[in-house]
């Protein structure tokens, strides 16, 4: 079964007011509907830059991967014009320091958790008479006791920010920026 390509105009084609020939290579990555990603695209890289660019590529995958990283880090400067993706990569090394730094916080209180817990455990054995019998049922605490909703309590109503809405995301790279230069 033979698919027909349509003959409309790709983005990248319209822009210059020519006809989009069957074998236009910007056509794939540059849609009718999408001409804001070819602005973007053509104001950072320029048309010329981006054919020759995919003509030097002769796997398919590869020119996929790298259109796609160009079309990504354009759509980037266009919305931080000043830091682009570095904008992107400082949110995201914020967002893993503060990560590592709850993280090593929760381990500590894991750990102090732990030691209480032994030294509790010392304490009654040491308290029981020598001729009483064992106590083999002493109860200990252990994460594994506590279901989902409580483990979620336990981040002292701290939002992680794992279920933010991608729409959200520029947003929070913003906020991050004015905290960076305050």
């Amino acid at each position: 079964m033979n698919i027909k390509k349509s003959n409309k105009v790709c983005a990248a084609c319209k822009y210059q007011r020519k006809k989009c020939p069957k074998d236009c290579p910007l056509a794939p990555y540059f849609p009718i509907d999408k001409p804001k990603r070819f602005d973007n695209v053509h104001n950072l890289f320029g048309v010329t830059n981006i054919v020759k660019l995919l003509k030097n590529i002769k796997d398919d995958d590869i020119k996929a991967d790298a259109m796609d990283s160009i079309i990504f880090e354009s759509d980037i400067r266009a919305k931080f014009p000043v830091h682009g993706c570095v904008a992107v990569i400082h949110y995201y090394l914020g967002l893993i320091r503060e990560s590592e730094e709850e993280l090593n916080r929760t381990q500590g209180l894991l750990a102090m958790c732990k030691m209480n817990n032994h030294s509790q455990q010392q304490n009654l054995h040491s308290s029981l008479p020598s001729t009483a019998p064992p106590v083999t049922n002493i109860p200990s605490f252990t994460l594994d006791d506590l279901d989902n909703e409580e483990l979620n309590d336990l981040d002292g109503g701290v939002d992680a920010g794992w279920d933010l809405d991608p729409d959200d995301f520029f947003k929070d790279i913003e906020e991050y920026e004015e905290r960076m230069l305050m």
